[in-house]
């Protein structure tokens, strides 16, 4: 079983966890770590499928695929992802490649180049390529999850981009209406 670990409550974290509501997964072992589950709804907490840890990671080792937790936990993992506003120092304390303001960096697929189990959305990534006035953390969500199951089972990434990240009018008005 892969083990899979969503560090912090952002928009695209959050996407994956309504998605799994209506699947789970034999396949993945899920873990949201964040530092408070006041960010997160009940039946996103409570869902079987999922783990949810109320801890602050202090230390992360892409080497050794760890992180160690103010609790003092350490957490192993096969795929991480990182969606939160946070400290960036985190990435620059293990050695991965950043921005200039510190966010970590990702290609346009949401995966960091240089160690292809780590994926990011968000405040907390920079995507090469794509300017950073765009916001396309609604999108986020469904290409991150998408990418870690194309990376864990050896397939071909999804690209970022603006084109594949515009909704016609008719079809976000089909899914706000879906919802009804």
């Amino acid at each position: 079983m892969t083990k899979i670990l969503l560090i912090g409550c952002g928009d695209a974290h959050l996407s994956i966890l309504r998605r799994l509501l209506k699947k789970k997964s034999k396949d993945y072992e899920i873990t949201l770590i964040s530092p408070s589950k006041d960010v997160v709804t009940i039946d996103l907490i409570e869902n079987p499928s999922i783990s949810f840890i109320e801890d602050t990671i202090i230390s992360f080792d892409p080497l050794q695929k760890m992180l160690l937790s103010f609790s003092g936990e350490i957490y192993r993992f096969d795929v991480i992802s990182f969606n939160l506003t946070m400290k960036f120092s985190l990435f620059k304390q293990a050695l991965v490649p950043v921005a200039e303001d510190g966010r970590m960096l990702v290609d346009h697929t949401l995966q960091n180049n240089e160690f292809p189990f780590l994926f990011g959305a968000g405040d907390c990534v920079s995507i090469e390529g794509i300017s950073s006035d765009c916001n396309f953390n609604d999108q986020q969500g469904d290409i991150l999850w998408n990418n870690i199951k194309r990376y864990i089972s050896g397939r071909k990434l999804q690209s970022l981009s603006s084109k594949s990240t515009k909704v016609p009018l008719n079809g976000l008005l089909n899914r706000i209406f879906k919802r009804f």
